[in-house]
């Protein structure tokens, strides 16, 4: 469609990726609540936390003309009850005293407040081993006492003093002993529990609601569904609203995007029974109705559905947060080999995915929402007269925080930064004690970060399209003559490459070996010499789309995995 100008109308749809950041979500759908009013959402993608806004977000359009984004505000408006987040993370009975523990941590206190909230959560933890340490170490004292003849009335100050010492030491030997103990039982329990403190399901009817059985009332309220009837990619996709969601398959050391659909090289399974610890019943119903069992002699395993997969399914492998939250299992058959994969949170491999909905050239913009730094100025963009100094000198745990990150995000990051990104990329920038794992943040914290979401997607509803397509293009035609016939840049272009020894041997039809392929060679050698005569071409007004200063970061055009 063009404007009675001849220029091209903007555009009514946006496509919407948003990072992962555990809490930090709470800022995403006041974001969305922005870009609502002025865009359709055709394609939905996140990692982890953003997985989950992904989730609801999608849940909304699908029910667009029946008050999917009036319920979602009202969502909005509950993320900021007081300790409705962190009652979504229970802890087992073995995590819980460690839980309370990393909670203390996250608290904004000061350093003598918070050892002593330590303390105390170490004391709480190991009282009874405690208590007991103390009484071995005074029968020990006391016998000690008794068979020298003396009693504890008659050893004097000095004896005392020896005495006290003596049990503060045996209890302190004691009290390690248990702590150790206590720790080994913790790590040895976490497998039973899918390696993590959180398993996200209540585990008995009279349980109150954990993560996904919350996550799921949500997802079906904000799509006005039925919870026997679980929202799934199918209904979506018979709306025009395309989600996807990344999350790892940590056994096989990759990322996977979910659905698992048939371009995957991996044929993905899962057992009944061991969901059985993870997900609703409704869900669960579901997929026995859905997915009969293919593979009765190794367990009961079912195909994973794509078109039919529950919604709250892909959400809760992609925000598995590793030890907080339990992993989920899946099965892969290779021959006569049947092997379990442990999938966890899809930040582990890419937290920002925004090249979910990438084309050379778009018909509508891809927005993005994360919390990295902010994105630099633009090139050529004058720095300030004075600028301001600012020295970084983290804490130790915080450099250490920060080296784990760059090598988890440092593609995500820098991705941000590309022409043709940046500009359509916000950053929420949090302050610290706003999101990540502070589950306990006070209403007012969380209405601090709805507020950035909130300003963020305001600052794209203007979005310039027009100039973002000519950038978008540029950069296409550059990548693809320098790529094709000069690359200037120590490549190799396809120029250079195929040779006029290459070129006689394809259009011969020996490279592709004897029958039918003869014609498709000689035609194929054609179609590639007059692809990259055109090339050549291109612009003879004097320019060619290589000419000039490339736009910094630099970009390349590889063949990568499509994930």
């Amino acid at each position: 469609m063009t404007n009675p100008g001849g220029f091209p109308a903007r555009p009514t749809e946006c496509d919407l990726v948003m990072q992962g950041g555990i809490t930090s979500g709470v800022a995403y759908p006041a974001a969305v609540l922005e870009l609502y009013k002025t865009f359709r959402f055709r394609s939905i993608g996140g990692a982890s936390a953003g997985a989950m806004a992904a989730a609801v977000t999608a849940a909304a359009e699908y029910a667009r003309d029946s008050g999917g984004f009036e319920r979602l505000q009202v969502l909005r408006r509950q993320l900021q009850e007081p300790g409705l987040i962190v009652r979504q993370f229970r802890p087992t009975k073995q995590a819980k005293p460690l839980f309370r523990i990393l909670l203390a941590a996250q608290a904004k206190r000061t350093t003598g407040a918070k050892a002593i909230t330590y303390l105390w959560g170490l004391l709480r933890w190991l009282f009874l081993p405690l208590l007991l340490s103390a009484a071995v170490a005074f029968g020990l004292g006391w016998l000690l006492v008794a068979s020298a003849g003396g009693t504890l009335g008659g050893i004097g100050w000095s004896g005392w003093a020896v005495f006290v010492v003596g049990i503060l030491i045996t209890g302190g030997l004691g009290l390690t002993l248990a702590l150790a103990w206590s720790v080994v039982r913790l790590v040895r329990d976490l497998p039973k529990n899918y390696y993590g403190m959180c398993i996200g399901h209540k585990q008995r009817p009279r349980d109150p609601d954990a993560l996904a059985d919350w996550l799921y009332q949500q997802i079906q309220i904000v799509a006005g569904k039925d919870l026997a009837d679980p929202l799934t990619f199918g209904d979506l996709n018979a709306k025009g609203v395309n989600l996807r969601l990344m999350t790892t398959d940590v056994t096989g050391g990759r990322p996977v995007r979910l659905p698992n659909e048939s371009y995957s090289d991996v044929n993905y399974l899962f057992s009944l029974d061991e969901w059985r610890k993870l997900f609703p019943t409704e869900v669960l119903d579901h997929l026995d109705r859905i997915s009969p069992v293919v593979y009765p002699g190794a367990g009961e395993l079912r195909a994973l559905p794509t078109d039919d997969l529950p919604v709250l399914v892909a959400t809760r492998m992609s925000l598995t947060f590793p030890v907080l939250l339990s992993a989920v299992p899946l099965w892969t058959v290779d021959g006569k080999t049947v092997s379990r994969h442990w999938f966890a949170d899809g930040g582990i491999s890419s937290n920002f995915p925004i090249q979910f909905f990438d084309a050379w050239l778009p018909t509508r913009p891809t927005f993005g929402l994360y919390f990295g730094p902010k994105v630099p100025s633009a090139q050529g963009e004058q720095p300030p007269v004075d600028p301001e100094r600012v020295e970084e000198r983290p804490s130790l745990l915080s450099y250490l925080g920060g080296i784990l990150s760059a090598g988890l995000n440092w593609h995500d990051t820098l991705q941000a930064r590309l022409p043709g990104f940046s500009d359509r990329v916000r950053a929420i920038r949090l302050a610290d004690g706003e999101g990540g794992f502070n589950l306990t943040m006070p209403p007012q914290t969380i209405s601090s970060i709805d507020a950035k979401g909130a300003a963020a997607g305001r600052s794209l509803i203007d979005f310039d399209f027009q100039k973002h397509w000519v950038e978008r293009y540029l950069i296409a035609m550059r990548m693809l003559q320098r790529n094709l016939v000069a690359p200037d840049d120590g490549h190799i272009s396809m120029r250079e490459a195929y040779t006029a020894e290459y070129h006689a041997w394809l259009a011969s039809g020996e490279a592709v070996g004897p029958g039918h392929h003869e014609a498709w060679s000689a035609e194929a050698a054609a179609a590639t010499a007059q692809l990259l005569d055109g090339a050549d071409a291109w612009l003879r007004c004097g320019e060619t789309f290589v000419d000039g200063t490339d736009p910094k970061p630099s970009v390349a055009m590889r063949i990568t995995p499509d994930v």
